[in-house]
């Protein structure tokens, strides 16, 4: 587990967090439009095997499914999938990512992706768990990964715990990246329970595991320019040697 709290680390990672929320704010009036999965390639995506997946483009490193969604995406590592695709070509709606520095033994698991207002993709949905009714019957993340030479893959799955507004200048998001106790877990559940729109108690007793906690994060348009943004919050519940995605979500 890397313990590196450096300030250049900090400070790479909030300026990923602005580009990435600055780009959500402008792609309603750039020329183009995002290409869409088309139903027949949505349909391919379900109970594929991740291993020969991965062979097509080393960089993925797993697979997300969010209950009561079309969250069904690929992961990448890196910024550069910002505006790219699973392929590598340049998509104003980029992919779901990890940063370039993620790892599989990480504490807390952060994941970053567009707020695709306009076509309801990406992390768009992630907005409804917002809402009450939405958040009491939608609680499972799943999140299939890659181990290191892609020879296996592991299904996590997690309870929501919360779902959470904030602003880029007001939650610190190293706070997540550089765990390495239970007590820091803790703590960081802690303070997003502080911000939450929405909670439920945790599923037991947070420990020091590898990917115990999962946040997906996206813009948010509830503070006036770009530097609102919503967070989903996870706590694992139960972990699966597993090469193949769940056709359903539920």
């Amino acid at each position: 587990m890397r313990k590196g709290t450096g300030i250049k680390k900090a400070a790479g990672l909030l300026a990923l967090v602005i580009m990435l929320f600055a780009a959500d704010a402008v792609l309603f009036c750039m020329t183009g439009t995002p290409r869409l999965e088309t139903a027949a390639e949505q349909k391919q995506w379900k109970g594929l095997d991740l291993l020969e997946k991965q062979r097509e483009n080393p960089d993925m490193v797993g697979w997300l499914q969010v209950e009561g969604t079309n969250i069904n995406y690929p992961v990448m590592r890196g910024e550069k999938y910002l505006h790219r695709n699973f392929i590598g070509d340049e998509d104003q709606a980029g992919s779901i990512f990890v940063e370039d520095d993620w790892a599989e033994e990480d504490m807390c698991d952060l994941i970053f992706g567009h707020n695709m207002w306009m076509y309801g993709t990406m992390f768009n949905p992630l907005h409804s768990f917002a809402e009450e009714d939405f958040f009491r019957e939608n609680r499972k993340i799943r999140f299939y990964v890659i181990g290191e030479g892609g020879s296996s893959a592991e299904k996590r799955t997690y309870e929501v715990i919360c779902c959470c507004r904030t602003r880029v200048d007001e939650w610190n998001y190293g706070s997540c990246r550089y765990i390495c106790s239970g007590e820091g877990l803790v703590a960081f559940a802690e303070e997003c329970a502080s911000w939450a729109v929405q909670k439920r108690e945790p599923a037991g007793e947070i420990s020091a595991e590898r990917g115990e906690l999962i946040v997906l994060s996206t813009c948010s348009y509830h503070v006036d320019g770009d530097r609102g943004r919503l967070l989903l919050v996870g706590q694992l519940t139960d972990r699966t040697e597993q090469t193949r995605i769940d056709v359903e979500q539920r």
